[in-house]
């Protein structure tokens, strides 16, 4: 991961958000930063996630549900777009804490950048 303030760029290491993203794909993040504005979550996001039970290891996860308790506070049940990946069908709920960043767009991909050269 590179920064730029609350910007920053994720290259994609692993198949667990295969179809939508492959291995070397670079994303743009939005961060969540003290100060800046805060970040919103919809069902559906790509988010980037640092697990309490894991810190400075981070994921990328798509929000399948999210879930109020009485006191107005959210929790996220994050799913890899393969079903294969590890997300919180292991782990269970996530915090909004956890939740760390939004990915915006798909910014490089490896996997479309390898097209053959044709000879003349």
């Amino acid at each position: 991961m590179s920064g730029f303030g609350i910007f920053g760029r994720v290259v994609v290491q692993g198949e667990s958000m295969e179809p939508t993203f492959h291995p070397k794909d670079w994303l743009l993040v939005r961060y969540r930063y003290f100060g800046s504005k805060p970040l919103t979550f919809q069902l559906g996001d790509v988010v980037v996630i640092e697990r309490e039970q894991q810190p400075g290891i981070r994921y990328i996860k798509r929000i399948a549900r999210i879930e109020s308790d009485g006191s107005g506070q959210e929790s996220y049940f994050v799913e890899s777009d393969n079903k294969l990946g590890t997300d919180s069908r292991t782990w269970g709920y996530l915090s909004k804490g956890e939740l760390i960043g939004k990915v915006l767009i798909r910014i490089k991909s490896e996997t479309r950048n390898t097209a053959k050269k044709t000879s003349e």
